[in-house]
């Protein structure tokens, strides 16, 4: 039997090698640039190097500033996020960090699956 999808957002799975980034600010107001790992219109997984582990906690609250990137994100601009989850990545020196948005528009949530749903196509991750 397959393991069957239960997030409630289709998710863009990404490689570091892709080339998207997320220019954050945290609690403490200080930049974070992380490559990502994938990307819903739920929230964003993102691989953050750990010399960042006691700058960030769970609960904690981020500012998704932009993404940087092969396609156009411009759309995406000062989101709100929660860190949900931290986990070491095992033979790296990073951290793999999973972010929920918070106070998404609806316009802004329907742009950010239609991307990522053209995305999944476009690269072969169906469902």
């Amino acid at each position: 039997m397959a393991l069957e999808e239960k997030r409630l957002y289709p998710r863009l799975t990404l490689r570091i090698e892709d080339g998207y980034f997320g220019n954050f600010k945290l609690p403490d107001q200080e930049s974070l640039v992380a490559p990502i790992v994938n990307l819903s219109a739920g929230g964003i997984n993102m691989a953050v190097p750990e010399k960042f582990k006691d700058k960030i906690a769970e609960g904690d609250l981020l500012l998704l500033r932009g993404i940087a990137g092969g396609a156009n994100m411009a759309f995406i601009s000062e989101v709100k996020g929660e860190i949900r989850w931290i986990k070491k990545l095992e033979a790296t020196n990073y951290l793999s960090v999973g972010c929920r948005f918070l106070e998404l528009t609806e316009g802004l949530r329907a742009q950010l699956t239609k991307f990522v749903n053209s995305e999944r196509m476009a690269r072969g991750q169906y469902d």
